[in-house]
């Protein structure tokens, strides 16, 4: 027996051992699993709290309707529908987030006693709209705040005062690249039929380096909701809508709320006084800056004002019976495969156009520019779409 125990008491500390790495592994996988009561939670699951109809646009001829509520400290989900009545009324135990952004897992127990999972997402971080997909209702769908807390029907189209092309100011970078790239603005354009945002990377000199395109969609719909403020509903190719709340503060300012996590406030015009002031303020530094800033201006990499500076003047000779100013237009700049593109479209909301009895319903879009690897500024023929060299370098 002595020379048993040993062998036992290794025995017992190897599963002891095993038993606490155990432990440690499941601490590890609930590491980022929150109780149903969590702060976390609330704020995530507090701006759904109102009863929402599924939406329209994917909803069959059965329609449902989602609700999040809180009762005695608890979250529940509430699943309902035009025939059935009460489908659901589900207790949320936990939350876990997933590897995808504003994406987010929920253990469910249902008022059968099911339990099930549940995956909760609010489309672009915005407390717009959100998805719900539960295997165990078969249940896949959108649910858009504005269908319960916005009175009247969809219209089609945007209405003309937030139609153009709108930017932020600049803005630190979050991102990955933030070091080398440590200023960004965010892009968003709409028109009479799409919407479209992007998001672009700068340098220190305010640069352009990076695009990233984030939604592109068409079918686009809008409510009025009061003086000046429009919800705007569209569809991404997989049919997921994307929506925004949109204030017109000004005929060249609006707030957005949905394009991103929190609220935006956007100017119609690239050519505000603040990005000439920083391009300004860039051309201004003294030393290698002032050297590479000098070097890179003959390249594809330019400041937003700088890239103005040498359209404009192709622009302008296209109204040669009317007295425009680059303010007048809205321009769109992006990098994509290595090359600088910009869109040029009129501010029918301009002094100007107004003037001239511009037709607000026409194309607002100009004319295509891009400016190559080599830094040679190209225009594009909107009939061929070929593209023809009108500069072979910046002079500015």
């Amino acid at each position: 027996m002595k020379k048993i125990l040993p062998l036992i008491a290794v025995g017992l500390a190897g599963v002891l051992l095993l038993a606490g790495c155990g432990h440690k592994k499941a601490d590890m996988e609930d590491a980022t699993t929150a109780p149903s009561n969590s702060t976390k939670l609330n704020n995530l699951l507090t701006p759904a709290k109102v009863k929402v109809p599924e939406d329209s646009q994917t909803s069959n001829n059965d329609q449902l309707y989602s609700q999040f509520y809180k009762k005695d400290g608890q979250w529940y989900w509430k699943l309902t529908s035009q025939q059935d009545g009460t489908i659901d009324n589900s207790q949320i135990k936990s939350l876990k987030s997933t590897n995808q952004t504003d994406v987010y897992n929920f253990s469910m127990v249902s008022n059968q006693n099911k339990k099930y999972n549940l995956k909760f997402n609010w489309i672009n971080g915005g407390h717009q709209a959100y998805t719900v997909n539960a295997a165990y209702h078969n249940v896949d769908s959108n649910f858009i705040l504005a269908d319960a807390k916005v009175s009247g029907q969809w219209q089609t189209g945007a209405p003309e005062a937030i139609q153009g092309t709108w930017a932020t100011d600049f803005a630190n970078n979050s991102g990955s690249d933030a070091q080398k790239l440590p200023f960004t603005k965010q892009f968003l354009n709409i028109t009479a039929s799409a919407t479209s945002s992007f998001l672009n990377e700068y340098d220190s000199n305010h640069r352009l380096y990076n695009s990233e395109t984030s939604n592109k969609t068409t079918n686009l719909f809008y409510k009025e909701n009061g003086n000046d403020s429009y919800v705007l509903k569209s569809y991404n190719a997989n049919q997921t809508p994307v929506v925004y709340s949109i204030s017109v503060v000004n005929n060249n300012q609006i707030k957005v709320d949905g394009l991103t996590t929190g609220s935006l406030i956007m100017s119609k015009s690239a050519t505000s006084s603040t990005t000439a002031a920083s391009a300004s303020s860039a051309s201004s530094q003294s030393g290698s800056v002032a050297s590479s800033t000098t070097t890179n201006a003959n390249s594809n990499h330019l400041t937003d004002q700088q890239v103005v500076n040498w359209i404009w003047p192709y622009v302008q000779a296209k109204y040669p019976n009317m007295n425009v100013a680059s303010t007048d237009f809205t321009y769109m700049p992006q990098m994509k495969d290595g090359q600088l593109y910009v869109n040029v479209l009129e501010n029918h909301n301009a002094a100007a156009f107004k003037k001239s009895g511009v037709d607000t319903g026409t194309n607002p879009q100009v004319a295509s520019f891009r400016v190559t690897a080599s830094g040679a500024l190209q225009q594009m023929n909107a009939t061929t779409g070929d593209w023809t060299t009108v500069s072979s370098g910046y002079n500015g």
